[in-house]
């Protein structure tokens, strides 16, 4: 791979990142709040599969949850285990 190949292989990638980091349904800062309030979450009670509480902390932080919910199942979290090693993982890579 050449130079210009490698520029365009950049550029790609920042602008995919980019993309990412538009469709965030919340700031990067609140995002950040809630994959941890739902780690601390699934370390102390463990995951029932389901978006318990994802569903919690969003109630008691977002007043509309659904752009969130659907953001995070689209980016793989449907409970909230997967929340954390899927759609986390997909925003620590983008932001």
């Amino acid at each position: 791979m050449d130079s210009a190949d490698r520029n365009r292989k950049r550029l790609w990638k920042d602008e995919q990142r980019a993309a990412a980091r538009a469709a965030f349904p919340l700031s990067s800062e609140e995002l950040e709040e809630l994959f941890d309030g739902v780690d601390s979450a699934i370390e102390q009670n463990g995951c029932d599969h389901t978006l318990r509480y994802t569903e919690q902390w969003l109630a008691a932080h977002v007043s509309d949850p659904l752009p969130t919910l659907t953001w995070l199942r689209n980016n793989g979290g449907c409970c909230d285990c997967e929340v954390i090693a899927n759609a986390c993982d997909h925003w620590e890579q983008n932001r």
